[in-house]
């Protein structure tokens, strides 16, 4: 009653405390310390003049971001209808469920420690969360997804931002990233194309259930609990507005820091957990921008060149109409020439203009080594289908595959995968691009997306690969596993060039992974092991397995997260060629000329007093690697 009190008062005495929008019960409450600190929430202050400076949008309103009503004096009234930020939680009531920010007592989202994974997580109050039955919460929500389903909230976006940007809104909302488009195409395990992937299918469509379960040895076992729940866990990824534009991972006086570009922490997750980008490059790619804490194993492996010199996505990637186009595109490789002209001019000319930079200036990986889907713990309950992921470690150098409708040479990572309980008989397939067939999906127009909307991803517009090798019995429980290796393209963590010879001193590949396994669901302590890979002209081989002792934990078996220990000769292919392709006789040649070249250019620079000219010199020596004759043009251009 007292706080009730205090409200009214201080509201009526606070009429004309500021310039801003003086009719608002926001501001004159939580423009005014002292009344909130009076209430009980002195995190709640803010200073009206810094929202304004850091918002810096001109005429908007608190009302035109929050919702809610400006003229109630009373806090519920007023705050009716607000959509707020929230967390995902674990715990005995919440299973990766929505809870309010009363969980932490409204801790201000404000960047804390110095790890970028999780400057904006938090812990629970411990009165609270026992009160409520919550373990911990493992994410943090901007206003503009949805409760229930974590999604991304087109609606919202449409009340909010789509006031002053409608046409962005609009154009979002219809994008890839804005529909998540391209993650609804999985249907199921068993659809090919796109085939089964790490990231599993879409399990927030209903439809894909049913379909799902249809495909189980036991579908009785499969309960729509256990969809719904990864489902949820699923849309940590589907950005919004706000996970794009708002800078809450940056420290400043009044929490409301937005920007038109989007920083490259932004696309990093903001600091809310290994999400969005950092998810599938750093931890399942292992080749992505950041490295560093993102990266598994963790500052172990070399940073990308671009991002410690200090470029931002956004520098390489463009948009148009608020979309990056697809992942195969070309704009992003284009864009070299912006900063590397003659390099890029001397590749395009020479015997490598069908190879990607990123096959050469990739070299050592790291993050998933092996993956399965299989019963375990996810979400906070016991699922079918829980990813055992946590095989992180390391592989020397990718893959290099040529891209089957482009013809460009390429980087991969090809591992083994799985996924338990799969009934349905499903015949091997060769080489495969992760195409999708145009497929029309309902849409959730409960949160404002259109009824349908199609999805379509052509063999030109992407570079992810997969083999199924089939279906396969004699795993215990979870009877038969459903087969493929996961070849995922390498991006980023650009840096050094591997040597001619890595791919030229031999016409096959080989390679070695090591990794560490460790999930308390699991085991009760973390295991170890490695084995090799082998690419060549009859196809592809994963060989000489080795592992620690494993402990399990009481209820868990092998065959749920480790089918490889029981079974490793399932992922082996004959019939598909991976040889590296050259003559042998004109690289011996080539690698004459380039030594020769690059003796006189050692020479040269040396002896060079102008600055200049050494510079030069210097530029010719790197273009030299890329191609000799290119060089030499522009060694005999210079004098």
């Amino acid at each position: 009653m007292r706080k009730a009190v205090l409200l009214t008062l201080f509201i009526m005495l606070s009429l004309s405390a500021f310039a801003y929008e003086d009719d608002s019960t926001c501001v004159r409450c939580h423009g005014d310390e002292v009344m909130m600190k009076e209430l009980g929430y002195p995190q709640m202050y803010l200073d009206p003049a810094k929202v304004d400076e850091e918002v810096n949008m001109g005429g908007i309103s608190c009302v035109s971001c929050h919702l809610g009503d400006n003229t109630k004096l009373d806090k519920n009234e007023a705050h009716e209808g607000m959509p707020r930020p929230f967390y995902a939680a674990i715990g005995k009531n919440h299973k990766y469920q929505a809870v309010g920010r009363e969980i932490t007592n409204y801790d201000p989202i404000q960047p804390k420690g110095k790890n970028r994974t999780k400057v904006l997580l938090r812990k629970p109050d411990p009165e609270k969360a026992k009160e409520l039955g919550i373990k911990k919460i493992i994410q943090l929500y901007y206003h503009d997804h949805d409760p229930e389903t974590m999604a991304y909230n087109p609606e919202i976006a449409r009340q909010t931002c789509g006031n002053c940007h409608e046409q962005e809104v609009t154009d979002y909302n219809k994008s890839g990233m804005g529909l998540n488009k391209y993650q609804r195409g999985f249907t199921s395990w068993t659809k090919s194309p796109p085939g089964p992937q790490n990231c599993g299918y879409w399990f927030g469509d209903e439809e894909n259930y049913e379909t799902v379960k249809g495909e189980c040895t036991k579908p009785e076992e499969y309960k729509g609990t256990m969809a719904e729940a990864r489902g949820r866990g699923c849309n940590k990824c589907h950005a919004s507005c706000n996970d794009c534009h708002y800078e809450g991972f940056k420290k400043t006086e009044a929490r409301h820091s937005f920007t038109k570009t989007p920083d490259k922490l932004s696309c990093y997750g903001s600091g809310k957990g290994t999400i969005c980008h950092a998810g599938p490059m750093d931890r399942r790619r292992g080749a992505g921008f950041f490295r560093q804490e993102f990266a598994f194993p963790v500052n172990e492996l070399p940073r990308d060149a671009h991002e410690e010199a200090g470029l931002n996505c956004s520098d390489c990637h463009t948009f148009k109409d608020h979309s990056y186009g697809h992942i195969g595109s070309e704009d992003a490789r284009q864009s070299c020439q912006s900063c590397h002209t003659e390099i890029y001019d001397a590749v395009k000319a020479g015997d490598h203009q069908n190879v990607d930079c990123t096959s050469c200036h990739i070299q050592e990986v790291g993050a998933y080594q092996f993956t399965f889907w299989g019963p375990g713990k996810s979400e906070g309950i016991n699922n079918k289908f829980a990813k055992h992921k946590e095989f992180y470690g390391k592989r020397d150098q990718p893959m290099l595959v040529k891209q089957p409708e482009t013809g460009l040479w390429i980087p991969l990572k090809p591992y083994p995968m799985g996924t338990m309980g799969i009934g349905e008989d499903v015949p091997a397939t060769d080489l495969k691009l992760r195409t999708i067939n145009k497929t029309t999906v309902k849409g959730k127009t409960e949160i404002g997306e259109p009824e349908s909307f199609i999805i379509e991803r052509k063999a030109d517009q992407v570079n992810d690969m997969y083999i199924i090798t089939g279906t396969y019995d004699g795993f215990g429980d979870s009877d038969k596993m459903l087969a493929w290796i996961q070849m995922d393209k390498m991006s980023h963590s650009i840096g050094e060039a591997r040597d001619c010879d890595s791919c030229h001193a031999s016409h096959e590949q080989n390679f070695t992974s090591w990794y560490t396994y460790f999930s308390p669901t699991d085991v009760k302590k973390p295991f170890y092991g490695s084995y090799t890979i082998k690419a060549d002209k009859d196809g592809i081989t994963f060989d000489n397995f080795t592992n620690s002792e494993v402990e399990l934990v009481e209820g868990r078996k092998i065959e749920h997260f480790a089918p490889f220990i029981l079974n490793n000769g399932v992922w082996n292919v004959k019939g598909i060629d991976f040889e590296l392709k050259f003559d042998d006789k004109k690289y011996a040649e080539g690698k004459a000329e380039y030594l020769q070249l690059s003796a006189k250019l050692h020479h040269l620079i040396n002896k060079e007093k102008d600055a200049e000219k050494k510079k030069k010199l210097e530029l010719i020596k790197v273009v030299m690697s890329h191609n000799v004759a290119y060089a030499e043009k522009m060694l005999k251009e210079m004098k």
